[in-house]
């Protein structure tokens, strides 16, 4: 029996271990769980030491651990090493490997709702390690420019650092709320990286309402409520919404082929992965 988990504090409306299941389920494979450890952070250490000899065979991490897990691994991929940020680990013998599935969850999203990146504007809510992650994919795909908006300029001075590592061609401006509202016609894709709105402290938009016009697409990474503060706001504006459940989807099932090895991506129905949740979350 193959042994999953998904590493994290607080945890309690975790919807992995039935989306892992679900995968599981079409891809007819009955030797593997997943579930759930809630850790506090001065626990992780004694928890990789097992899992290195054989505790689990991967784990993911989410908030508020994707950091802190790096020192205790073997290696870590290129792209998780530049934004400091795992969201998946692979144990291969005792040797542990990071990734970030975020990154290749959030490109998937984009391509099923048809956004172009290539020489579109697009402006970042947050800083943190979603925010990180998203910008590696806008500087993957040749944006022509990125704003980032977040209350802690040092912060974001470090997320506008990795998209110019990534891609040095891309302009990138850090902007408060005022002057972003001034660039909104201009804006193709607003992205919310941060965790306000998330349940079950659904809070207020982050952002006004007025950075939204009919052209630009809001894109929210929350995916519980499934219609947040954020898309509302853009809502009233005539922007198209786009949530984070078909990113959450896709993160995991690129996890399940890391562990698992194949063209996982091809045998599942990302559709009915999302179908599935959307009656959990409702």
């Amino acid at each position: 029996m193959k042994r999953f988990a998904l590493l994290g504090e607080p945890l309690g409306h975790s919807l992995s271990p039935a989306l892992h299941k679900a995968i599981y389920r079409q891809l007819e494979i009955d030797d593997a769980s997943y579930r759930t450890v809630e850790l506090p952070e001065e626990r992780l250490k004694s928890f990789f030491t097992g899992f290195k000899v054989g505790g689990f065979d991967g784990v993911n991490v989410t908030i508020p651990h994707k950091a802190s897990v790096i020192k205790l691994l073997d290696e870590v991929d290129s792209k998780a090493n530049l934004i400091q940020a795992v969201n998946c680990v692979n144990r291969v013998g005792n040797k542990l490997t990071g990734y970030n599935t975020d990154l290749l969850g959030f490109a998937y999203s984009l391509r099923q709702n048809e956004v172009s990146i290539e020489g579109n504007e697009f402006a970042i809510i947050g800083a943190g390690g979603s925010a990180q992650a998203v910008a590696t994919v806008l500087a993957e795909g040749m944006a022509k420019q990125v704003s980032i908006v977040n209350r802690t300029p040092e912060n974001a001075e470090r997320v506008k650092e990795t998209i110019l590592a990534v891609n040095d061609q891309v302009k990138v401006k850090l902007v408060d709320e005022e002057q972003l509202i001034k660039r909104a016609k201009h804006m193709d894709c607003i992205i919310n990286a941060t965790s306000i709105g998330m349940s079950p402290n659904t809070k207020p938009a982050p952002i006004s309402a007025d950075v939204f016009t009919e052209n630009t697409l809001a894109f929210d990474l929350i995916y519980n409520p499934l219609n947040t503060s954020f898309l509302k706001a853009a809502e009233s504006n005539g922007a198209a919404t786009v949530n984070g459940l078909q990113m959450l989807v896709a993160q995991a099932v690129y996890s399940v082929e890391i562990w698992m090895g194949g063209n996982i991506v091809a045998h599942v129905d990302m559709n009915a992965l999302v179908r599935d949740l959307e009656k959990i979350i409702k």
